[in-house]
């Protein structure tokens, strides 16, 4: 088979739209619909409450509720003591196991391509070996170490992520994952955080940028001058490993004479208590969850866009959506993050969790807005060599093995 043939592919991941909350999310999405447009048949099996089994053209959505103590996206609201055996069942549940193979059964994919598999069950990539079905598996996070998916920069090395309950999970993990005829990761860093960790022995690793989720280049209509009230912005997941409250405490207790303004766009768990410190600074904010379509209003708003996270991260789709629409980024250089700006050029980065640090990255944009516009005109070097990855076509070749 060649990668112009058509294919039936068979796409797994635990959360899809409408049920989203990051950006493997929204990968998935695109790539479903990047294999639609290439004229593939795609079968998604991802998780559902309502438990329907939906076809819309050469799209089959195959949705299953496996019995555990609480529903995935609800982990949140439970207790440590419950969200370890949620876990426990999680990685053994047979049930999810004996779908996914009536599943493969049925519509006898030519690949199945793996996400998320946290809430769906660990034992689908056994069913897939067992069935002789050519596997290809996605990292988007460090999830088969550590099951919050977070490890704390500057923390990486403390019992909590090294200790011996995280190496017997990493063992089982290792065990159930088994090794997938090809491993992909958006960033270097992940790919050999799972090589240290001795995951995927015999699989063939390739490092893959995300598809971009907005068009490559996006042209900004707002005039640039260095008069106007500078706007940083914040946009993604509102929760404490994503830097947001430490951002938000190092701008209330960053002065200045110039004026400028925090605005946080997004949702999460630490919402309210983001809206109580706004209130202590009218320069801040709060726009709370903005729909998609919103979007690039949001960004032609922005001068810089801020990733201030204190976990290890991947491949921020932030990041990527920024520099569609031409702004610079001011991140915490963390392995994933550090890979994607070059220093001065498409944005800068700052210690992450370095309050006095990320002040004085702060002051120097205030100072040199002509300076972090002409880097907004450099984003669109970056994005050009990422459009000449053609995901698509590198995923169709990586499923047939050409």
């Amino acid at each position: 088979m060649n990668s112009s043939t058509s294919m039936k592919i068979c796409i797994i991941n635990n959360l899809y739209p409408p049920l989203a909350r990051g950006g493997a999310e929204q990968v998935v999405e695109k790539t479903v619909a990047g294999l639609l447009d290439a004229g593939h048949e795609v079968l998604l099996i991802t998780l559902g409450k309502s438990k329907a089994i939906g076809k819309f053209g050469n799209l089959a959505i195959w949705e299953y509720e496996p019995k555990n103590f609480f529903f995935y996206t609800d982990s949140h609201t439970h207790s440590f003591f419950m969200r370890f055996l949620w876990h426990v069942v999680d990685m053994f549940h047979r049930g999810s196991a004996r779908f996914v193979r009536d599943v493969l059964e049925k519509e006898r994919p030519d690949v199945v391509h793996t996400h998320n598999l946290m809430g769906l069950g660990f034992l689908i990539p056994h069913v897939i070996r067992s069935l002789g079905i050519r596997h290809v598996h996605t990292v988007h996070d460090v999830q088969l170490v550590e099951p919050s998916g977070i490890i704390l920069k500057q923390k990486e090395h403390s019992f909590r992520y090294n200790g011996l309950p995280t190496r017997v999970y990493a063992a089982m993990m290792r065990r159930l994952m088994g090794s997938p005829d090809v491993v992909i990761s958006p960033s270097n860093f992940l790919l050999e955080f799972y090589r240290r960790w001795k995951f995927f022995s015999h699989s063939e690793f390739v490092q893959l940028r995300n598809p971009m989720t907005f068009g490559s280049r996006n042209t900004k209509h707002v005039a640039r001058n260095t008069h106007h009230t500078f706007t940083f912005y914040y946009i993604g997941q509102v929760e404490e490993h994503k830097g947001v409250l430490f951002l938000l405490n190092t701008f209330l207790n960053f002065q200045t004479d110039k004026e400028c303004e925090l605005h946080i766009v997004g949702d999460g768990s630490k919402l309210d208590e983001v809206k109580k410190v706004a209130e202590k600074d009218n320069r801040i904010v709060i726009h709370g969850r903005v729909s998609r379509d919103e979007l690039p209003r949001v960004f032609a708003e922005a001068d810089m866009v801020i990733v201030p996270s204190l976990c290890y991260e991947n491949s921020p789709t932030v990041i990527f959506e920024s520099f569609a629409f031409g702004v610079p980024v001011l991140a915490s250089h963390i392995e994933g993050i550090a890979e994607l700006i070059e220093e001065g050029k498409q944005g800068m980065t700052f210690r992450a969790g370095d309050e006095k640090h990320l002040q004085e990255k702060l002051a120097w944009c205030l100072g040199h807005a002509a300076e972090v516009a002409e880097m907004g005109e450099h984003t669109g070097t970056f994005l050009e060599a990422m459009a000449s990855q053609e995901y698509v076509p590198t995923l169709l070749a990586l499923y047939t093995n050409t």
